[in-house]
């Protein structure tokens, strides 16, 4: 749910952004300005240098650079995910029961105590719902990145790339309506390739994504330079390629470990009835 309002706060940001004005110089002092556009500016420029002034190769570059960057923290979020929720469907009904003495509870020392049994229980099995926050960081670590180079592909401060706009059929600092509906296609596959990982009861939420995402990216692309919609494009491309991946790997390690942990609480059951 953190994650999804962080999403909508990033892509409501761009659209607030995309109001500024940066090509007056008197708006290019402020913090954000230069502790965002400038570097990202920087960078841009200088990956065009490297490939012979082609800036289409320097937006993947950057692309890649992030998503690798953020590799390890989704892939744990990935891992994480899918371990806790194989766990709870094996763990559920005594967790249900906890959840009702905290519900029923009379004072507060009953309900801490509920609460307290809920955490050894989690201890016991092996699960940490804390790690599950990890999901928000990779969009925290996105958004000034995104920022920054939404300013400098619709601001570039040198000719650098309006001189070398062009990459593949479209002109890099023009809108173009091919890449947009390509960004708008991927951003509608990428939420529905979680789907089925997903609780029940957050699939609506995860269809929803699917609806606003791409009406937002569309919007946001068609109406700026198409290397932002570039940007998009790629970036989804990765997203559903590693999350095709990560999930198929790490639902088979989940289920294993999961059916080990049902194991592992049967037996206790044995051992406990045959004690009585």
């Amino acid at each position: 749910m953190h994650k999804k309002k962080i999403m909508l706060l990033l892509l409501t940001s761009l659209i607030t952004l995309s109001g500024c004005d940066y090509s007056k110089s008197e708006n290019k002092d402020g913090f954000f300005y230069s502790t965002f556009a400038v570097p990202m500016d920087n960078l841009l420029h200088w990956l065009g240098s490297i490939f012979d002034n082609n800036y289409g190769l320097s937006i993947i570059t950057i692309v890649l650079i992030v998503r690798l960057i953020m590799l390890p923290f989704m892939l744990a979020q990935s891992k994480n995910g899918h371990f806790m929720r194989k766990k709870m469907d094996i763990v559920k009904p005594e967790m249900t029961k906890i959840q009702e003495k905290i519900k029923n509870a009379n004072t507060q020392e009953d309900k801490m105590t509920a609460n307290q049994e809920m955490m050894e229980k989690y201890k016991a099995y092996g699960m940490n719902p804390m790690k599950t926050m990890l999901g928000c960081l990779p969009l925290l670590i996105q958004m000034p990145v995104l920022f920054g180079l939404y300013v400098s592909l619709k601001w570039p401060s040198s000719g650098g790339l309006t001189e070398h706009a062009n990459f593949l059929w479209f002109n890099l600092t023009q809108p173009d309506i091919w890449i947009t509906i390509i960004a708008g296609i991927l951003y509608i596959i990428q939420p529905l390739i979680n789907l089925e990982n997903m609780p029940k009861e957050q699939r609506s939420m995860g269809y929803m994504m699917a609806i606003i995402s791409p009406i937002f990216i569309m919007y946001i692309s068609i109406t700026s330079a198409s290397a932002l919609g570039l940007y998009w494009t790629i970036n989804a491309a990765f997203l559903i390629v590693q999350m095709f991946f990560s999930n198929k790997y790490y639902s088979k390690l989940a289920k294993e470990e999961a059916n080990q942990l049902e194991k592992k609480i049967q037996s206790n059951k044995t051992v406990i009835k045959d004690s009585l």
